[in-house]
């Protein structure tokens, strides 16, 4: 990766086999890949694409159903199976393969989270079906040309950031194996409030203003002290990249990371996509 550190349905649920999900941290300062993500994924940082169930934690003063205490909270149980989809070559052979999440909620009240979560099931599976279609042919031609015993694979990881009755945010992960030397890493943040399905906008958790701003730019000088920013250039793409919502944000632990696209602030591939963590001042 190079001396500088990267940032990187309606039904309710079936039943399924759960293993319970553990929390860690991310210091919103690395590159995010299946073997070191951290923030709310499983234990050991990975997904082994078993069916996982994540309850939220309560707030300050309640109890989940269950607990011993005097008020009993009605949390979102967020659960999800990674499936895959695959074609085979003329030989019967499986030649390519992509993997997606299938996410799906319990809870009582919570319908509307339940069709959101459903419509991003339809979304990823589509993504995953596009995948081996688009690249098929790739995959025929690297197969006969370059490796036989290589396969184009699309593996899924998802990391369970928040799940409580106010937000839920999840991150999927995809590492894509395409014939390169190394895989490619994509990920999809999903942001939701728990009782409407709505997506949250990062105005709707902090304010947007020149303090801000700042402690955005203190954040990058801090995580990156070997790079050489053009600090005008750094104030101007903050400004603009937050007034238009084009920055990947997600909650960890009392915090929020938010990443900028690669090519940010004039760096190129090698520095990735650079971020930081700011206080999670969630507006009334």
């Amino acid at each position: 990766m190079g001396k500088t550190k990267k940032l990187l349905g309606v039904v309710l649920c079936c039943a399924l086999s759960f293993a319970a999900c553990d929390k860690g941290v991310d210091d919103g300062t690395r590159e995010i890949t299946s073997d070191n993500i951290s923030g709310g994924g499983m234990e050991g940082g990975e997904n082994d694409g078993t069916d996982v169930k994540t309850t939220g934690k309560p707030v300050d003063g309640e109890t989940k159903d269950g607990d011993n205490g005097e008020e009993s909270v009605n949390v979102p149980v967020v659960s999800f199976e990674i499936l895959s989809v695959a074609e085979t070559d003329s030989e019967g052979n499986e030649l390519i393969q992509a993997q997606y999440p299938v996410f799906c909620v319990e809870g009582e009240g919570y319908d509307a989270l339940a069709a959101a979560l459903n419509v991003q099931n339809e979304v990823l599976k589509g993504q995953a079906d596009s995948f081996l279609c688009d690249m098929r042919e790739s995959a025929q031609w690297y197969r006969e040309s370059v490796d036989a015993s290589y396969q184009y694979m699309q593996k899924s990881y998802v990391y369970i950031q928040r799940c409580d009755k106010e937000f839920v945010s999840i991150l999927v992960l995809r590492e894509v194996e395409e014939g390169g030397a190394h895989p490619n890493n994509y990920r999809k943040v999903l942001n939701f409030f728990s009782q409407t399905g709505e997506m949250v906008k990062l105005t709707d958790i902090v304010t947007v203003d020149d303090a801000l701003r700042e402690k955005i730019r203190a954040g990058l000088h801090s995580n990156y002290p070997e790079l050489e920013f053009d600090d005008s250039l750094v104030e101007q793409e903050i400004a603009e990249a937050l007034s238009g919502e084009m920055v990947e944000w997600y909650f960890v632990d009392g915090e929020i990371s938010i990443s900028f696209p690669e090519g940010s602030f004039g760096f190129g591939h090698a520095e990735g996509s650079l971020g930081v963590l700011i206080p999670a001042d969630v507006k009334e």
